[in-house]
């Protein structure tokens, strides 16, 4: 796992005029084809450099999403990071977010842990247990999901890493009641139809488990980290589909259910 800053390829013209593209698609919510070719960021580190070029123009940053590094078939690090918005946060009993492309609403129930204290950048280590210490009761939440590529431009993982690995917002909802859990039944009922129960399942089997790695690769690269961020690490039942206009009733396991619904942002 790297714990050292990467170093792009990319020149400051080309990180910045990748951003502006990105930047104007998730402003106006319409997503298009691959960047020109001189400023389509296919290596890690240019990906990286654009996505967080993005976050200085686009609104405060309120949070991170993560994962576990993987490597791919080809041998290649992919690392799973966004950051998430201030003017991409909901709440309440209503979620305002970007139809798909099939007119339904796009998310992933995840745990959004939040920060207890600042971060600074640095390069010592930090253990699991100095991390974990630092993070407070988890809220139950939904991260909201749209790409800024079409789905047939062709996007590999570093176009997607660039663009925020299909991030268009947080809606966080209450904290969590009982103890965390890596698997559970997910029960989501609309009025006047059958539950429909979803086997949910962390994808780490353990919902903590990305977010030492985000910390320490966070302030490897410079970044701070800011009291009151959440942190979320990865869907329990991957992405759901769902309709706009219907009151759905969400229950994570034994936790009290809640009331939500959706409409077009």
């Amino acid at each position: 796992m790297p714990v050292s800053p990467l170093t792009p390829n990319f020149s400051a013209d080309q990180i910045d005029a990748a951003a502006q593209q990105l930047l104007q698609r998730r402003q106006i919510g319409q997503p298009a084809g691959l960047l020109a070719d001189q400023y389509r960021p296919l290596l890690l580190a240019d990906a990286l450099a654009v996505q967080l070029q993005v976050a200085t123009q686009y609104s405060a940053v309120i949070g991170w999403k993560c994962g576990l590094p993987s490597v791919d078939a080809n041998g290649q690090l992919k690392i799973v990071l966004g950051p998430l918005y201030q003017n991409e946060l909901q709440q309440g009993t209503q979620c305002a977010l970007r139809p798909s492309g099939a007119g339904l609403a796009r998310v992933e129930p995840e745990y959004a842990y939040p920060l207890l204290a600042d971060l600074l950048p640095g390069d010592q280590t930090l253990s699991d247990a100095d991390v974990f210490a630092l993070i407070g009761t988890p809220h139950l939440a939904l991260e909201l999901i749209q790409s800024r590529y079409q789905p047939d431009a062709g996007a590999v993982y570093p176009d997607q890493l660039a663009d925020g690995l299909f991030n268009q917002g947080l809606w966080l909802g209450p904290v969590l009641n009982g103890p965390e859990l890596a698997s559970f039944a997910l029960t989501l009922t609309q009025s006047n139809q059958a539950p429909v129960i979803h086997a949910a399942r962390h994808p780490n089997d353990n919902p903590r488990a990305p977010l030492p790695w985000l910390v320490n690769f966070l302030r490897s690269q410079g970044i701070a980290l800011r009291a009151g961020q959440v942190l979320i690490t990865g869907s329990f039942a991957g992405v759901l589909d769902l309709p706009f206009g219907a009151d759905i009733r969400w229950q994570f396991g034994d936790e009290p259910a809640f009331q939500l619904s959706f409409c077009p942002r």
